[in-house]
Protein backbone atom coordinates (compact mmCIF):
# COMPACT_ATOMS: atom_id res chain seq x y z
CA UNK A 1 0.00 0.00 0.00
CA UNK A 2 2.54 2.63 0.65
CA UNK A 3 5.72 3.37 -1.04
CA UNK A 4 7.92 3.80 2.06
CA UNK A 5 10.80 1.91 2.20
CA UNK A 6 10.45 -2.07 1.81
CA UNK A 7 10.85 -3.65 5.08
CA UNK A 8 10.16 -0.65 7.67
CA UNK A 9 7.34 -0.61 9.53
CA UNK A 10 4.79 2.07 9.43
CA UNK A 11 4.29 3.96 12.71
CA UNK A 12 0.60 4.43 14.24
CA UNK A 13 0.48 7.78 13.04
CA UNK A 14 1.43 6.91 9.20
CA UNK A 15 -1.27 4.17 9.29
CA UNK A 16 -3.75 6.68 10.54
CA UNK A 17 -3.27 9.04 7.81
CA UNK A 18 -3.18 6.49 5.21
CA UNK A 19 -6.53 5.51 6.53
CA UNK A 20 -7.74 8.92 6.31
CA UNK A 21 -6.66 9.11 3.46
CA UNK A 22 -8.16 5.98 1.92
CA UNK A 23 -11.38 6.88 3.56
CA UNK A 24 -11.33 10.11 1.37
CA UNK A 25 -10.36 8.43 -1.99
CA UNK A 26 -13.13 5.85 -1.82
CA UNK A 27 -15.64 8.32 -0.88
CA UNK A 28 -13.97 10.51 -4.23
CA UNK A 29 -13.75 7.10 -6.47
CA UNK A 30 -16.98 5.72 -5.67
CA UNK A 31 -18.84 9.12 -6.76
CA UNK A 32 -16.70 10.43 -9.57
CA UNK A 33 -14.86 7.36 -11.15
CA UNK A 34 -10.98 6.89 -11.62
CA UNK A 35 -10.90 9.11 -15.02
CA UNK A 36 -12.94 12.08 -12.64
CA UNK A 37 -11.15 11.72 -9.38
CA UNK A 38 -9.01 14.37 -7.96
CA UNK A 39 -5.97 14.29 -5.43
CA UNK A 40 -6.80 17.66 -4.56
CA UNK A 41 -10.29 16.85 -3.81
CA UNK A 42 -9.18 13.76 -1.88
CA UNK A 43 -6.49 15.34 0.14
CA UNK A 44 -8.88 18.41 1.26
CA UNK A 45 -11.34 15.38 2.62
CA UNK A 46 -8.70 13.43 4.37
CA UNK A 47 -7.39 17.11 5.50
CA UNK A 48 -3.68 16.33 4.25
CA UNK A 49 -1.69 17.75 1.82
CA UNK A 50 -1.75 16.34 -1.54
CA UNK A 51 2.24 15.71 -1.47
CA UNK A 52 1.40 13.02 1.39
CA UNK A 53 -0.75 10.77 -0.76
CA UNK A 54 2.02 10.97 -3.64
CA UNK A 55 4.54 9.62 -1.17
CA UNK A 56 2.51 6.83 -0.13
CA UNK A 57 0.52 5.89 -2.90
CA UNK A 58 2.68 7.13 -6.16
CA UNK A 59 -0.06 8.29 -8.12
CA UNK A 60 -3.93 8.29 -8.76
CA UNK A 61 -3.67 4.84 -10.04
CA UNK A 62 -1.76 3.55 -7.18
CA UNK A 63 -4.14 5.12 -4.46
CA UNK A 64 -7.18 3.25 -6.36
CA UNK A 65 -5.75 0.14 -6.16
CA UNK A 66 -5.20 0.83 -2.21
CA UNK A 67 -8.20 2.01 -2.02
CA UNK A 68 -10.04 -1.19 -3.80
CA UNK A 69 -7.74 -3.27 -1.78
CA UNK A 70 -9.12 -1.77 1.56
CA UNK A 71 -12.35 -2.31 0.73
CA UNK A 72 -11.74 -5.65 -0.10
CA UNK A 73 -10.34 -6.06 3.06
CA UNK A 74 -13.30 -4.86 5.01
CA UNK A 75 -15.63 -6.88 2.90
CA UNK A 76 -13.77 -9.99 3.75
CA UNK A 77 -13.94 -9.43 7.32
CA UNK A 78 -17.75 -10.13 6.84
CA UNK A 79 -17.48 -13.80 6.48
CA UNK A 80 -17.43 -15.16 9.58
CA UNK A 81 -21.10 -13.23 9.55
CA UNK A 82 -22.41 -14.99 7.03
CA UNK A 83 -25.68 -17.62 7.75
CA UNK A 84 -25.39 -21.36 6.43
CA UNK A 85 -28.67 -21.61 4.84
CA UNK A 86 -29.00 -20.42 0.89
CA UNK A 87 -31.58 -17.82 1.36
CA UNK A 88 -30.11 -16.00 3.64
CA UNK A 89 -26.68 -15.89 2.47
CA UNK A 90 -28.29 -14.33 -0.65
CA UNK A 91 -30.10 -12.00 1.10
CA UNK A 92 -27.09 -11.15 3.55
CA UNK A 93 -24.90 -10.20 0.78
CA UNK A 94 -28.37 -8.30 -1.01
CA UNK A 95 -28.15 -5.92 2.29
CA UNK A 96 -24.12 -6.15 2.37
CA UNK A 97 -24.18 -4.43 -1.49
CA UNK A 98 -27.20 -1.98 -0.41
CA UNK A 99 -25.40 -1.08 2.71
CA UNK A 100 -22.06 -0.44 1.40
CA UNK A 101 -22.72 1.62 -2.11
CA UNK A 102 -18.73 2.75 -1.84
CA UNK A 103 -17.92 -0.89 -2.52
CA UNK A 104 -20.04 -1.62 -5.34
CA UNK A 105 -19.65 1.71 -6.97
CA UNK A 106 -15.42 1.01 -6.72
CA UNK A 107 -15.73 -2.19 -8.34
CA UNK A 108 -17.81 -0.79 -10.82
CA UNK A 109 -14.70 1.47 -11.33
CA UNK A 110 -12.52 -0.86 -11.75
CA UNK A 111 -14.57 -2.88 -14.53
CA UNK A 112 -14.46 -0.17 -16.50
CA UNK A 113 -11.06 1.08 -16.20
CA UNK A 114 -9.80 -2.52 -16.42
CA UNK A 115 -8.41 -2.83 -20.24
CA UNK A 116 -7.32 -7.14 -19.55
CA UNK A 117 -4.46 -6.26 -16.96
CA UNK A 118 -4.05 -8.50 -13.73
CA UNK A 119 -6.95 -7.59 -11.30
CA UNK A 120 -6.02 -6.29 -7.70
CA UNK A 121 -5.38 -9.08 -5.24
CA UNK A 122 -6.73 -11.54 -8.03
CA UNK A 123 -4.68 -14.89 -6.53
CA UNK A 124 -6.71 -14.13 -2.85
CA UNK A 125 -10.10 -13.08 -4.67
CA UNK A 126 -10.29 -15.99 -6.70
CA UNK A 127 -9.46 -18.32 -3.33
CA UNK A 128 -12.51 -15.81 -1.78
CA UNK A 129 -14.59 -16.78 -4.23
CA UNK A 130 -13.02 -20.50 -4.12
CA UNK A 131 -14.29 -20.87 -0.95
CA UNK A 132 -18.20 -19.67 -1.56
CA UNK A 133 -17.94 -22.40 -4.64
CA UNK A 134 -16.75 -24.85 -1.55
CA UNK A 135 -19.56 -23.97 0.15
CA UNK A 136 -22.09 -24.32 -2.40
CA UNK A 137 -20.48 -28.39 -3.04
CA UNK A 138 -20.97 -29.08 0.98
CA UNK A 139 -24.71 -27.98 0.29
CA UNK A 140 -25.18 -30.03 -2.23
CA UNK A 141 -23.61 -33.04 -0.71
CA UNK A 142 -25.89 -32.57 2.37
CA UNK A 143 -28.99 -32.19 -0.37
CA UNK A 144 -29.58 -28.88 0.00
CA UNK A 145 -29.12 -28.06 -3.30
CA UNK A 146 -29.37 -30.24 -6.12
CA UNK A 147 -26.00 -32.10 -7.44
CA UNK A 148 -27.09 -31.46 -10.77
CA UNK A 149 -26.20 -27.80 -10.74
CA UNK A 150 -22.78 -26.74 -11.93
CA UNK A 151 -21.53 -25.10 -8.73
CA UNK A 152 -19.59 -22.71 -10.77
CA UNK A 153 -22.69 -21.62 -12.51
CA UNK A 154 -24.49 -21.46 -9.09
CA UNK A 155 -21.95 -18.97 -8.05
CA UNK A 156 -22.06 -16.44 -11.20
CA UNK A 157 -25.90 -16.82 -10.78
CA UNK A 158 -26.14 -16.20 -7.06
CA UNK A 159 -23.22 -13.23 -7.75
CA UNK A 160 -25.47 -11.49 -9.84
CA UNK A 161 -28.71 -11.65 -7.90
CA UNK A 162 -27.06 -9.91 -4.85
CA UNK A 163 -25.39 -7.55 -6.72
CA UNK A 164 -28.03 -6.33 -9.20
CA UNK A 165 -30.22 -4.69 -7.15
CA UNK A 166 -27.27 -2.48 -6.05
CA UNK A 167 -25.62 -2.10 -9.11
CA UNK A 168 -28.75 -0.99 -11.40
CA UNK A 169 -31.16 0.13 -8.60
CA UNK A 170 -32.75 2.46 -11.02
CA UNK A 171 -34.00 -1.23 -13.10
CA UNK A 172 -35.31 -2.59 -10.36
CA UNK A 173 -37.12 0.27 -9.39
CA UNK A 174 -38.69 0.27 -12.47
CA UNK A 175 -39.62 -3.88 -12.67
CA UNK A 176 -40.74 -3.94 -9.29
CA UNK A 177 -42.04 0.19 -8.73
CA UNK A 178 -40.47 0.01 -5.35
CA UNK A 179 -37.46 1.80 -4.75
CA UNK A 180 -34.51 -1.43 -3.63
CA UNK A 181 -33.81 0.22 -0.04
CA UNK A 182 -38.18 -0.42 0.48
CA UNK A 183 -39.66 -2.61 3.41
CA UNK A 184 -41.95 -3.99 -0.24
CA UNK A 185 -38.77 -4.57 -2.42
CA UNK A 186 -36.79 -6.08 0.39
CA UNK A 187 -39.93 -8.57 1.45
CA UNK A 188 -40.00 -8.80 -2.59
CA UNK A 189 -36.86 -9.99 -3.05
CA UNK A 190 -36.74 -12.35 -0.21
CA UNK A 191 -39.63 -13.99 -1.40
CA UNK A 192 -38.10 -14.38 -5.33
CA UNK A 193 -34.84 -15.71 -3.21
CA UNK A 194 -36.45 -18.14 -1.42
CA UNK A 195 -38.27 -19.52 -4.31
CA UNK A 196 -35.45 -19.86 -6.38
CA UNK A 197 -33.46 -21.60 -3.98
CA UNK A 198 -36.49 -24.50 -3.56
CA UNK A 199 -36.34 -24.68 -7.37
CA UNK A 200 -32.66 -25.57 -6.52
CA UNK A 201 -33.48 -28.49 -4.49
CA UNK A 202 -33.70 -31.76 -5.31
CA UNK A 203 -36.69 -33.35 -6.45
Amino acid sequence: MSSTEAGKIPSKKEISSQDAILKAAIAEFAERGVDGARIEAIAKQAKFNKSLIYRYFNDKQGLFEAALQSKLEERNESVEKIPKEITEVLQFYFKENLRDQNYVRVLLNEAQQNQGEPLIDEDWRREYYQNHIDRLKQSQSEGAISDELDPVCLMLIFTALVFFPATLPQLAQLISGHKVDSDEFQARWYDCLQMLTRLMQPD
